[in-house]
């Protein structure tokens, strides 16, 4: 009987230490997920930028073009 107890102890610390393990590797995973989604959005919202600018050039093509003091004049 003290045998089968001692060996369900040691069962439980084992388990114990184990699901500790798995919560901090699970921790740092989701940590490194969270860093990559980030970098990814941030590189996105520049391509969508870059898209519109794009997208502008396309369609103001072959208009006249206004200098920086053109603008300031008419903005004032």
């Amino acid at each position: 009987m003290w045998k089968t107890l001692l060996l369900s102890a040691e069962s439980d610390i084992a388990k114990t230490c184990m699901t500790k393990t798995l919560e901090r590797e699970i921790s740092r995973t989701v940590r490194q997920k969270r860093q990559q989604l980030s970098v990814i959005r941030e590189e996105v919202e520049n391509l969508l930028d870059y898209l519109a600018v794009l997208e502008a050039r396309a369609k103001d093509a072959g208009k006249p073009r206004l200098s920086h003091d053109e603008v300031k004049k008419r903005c004032g």
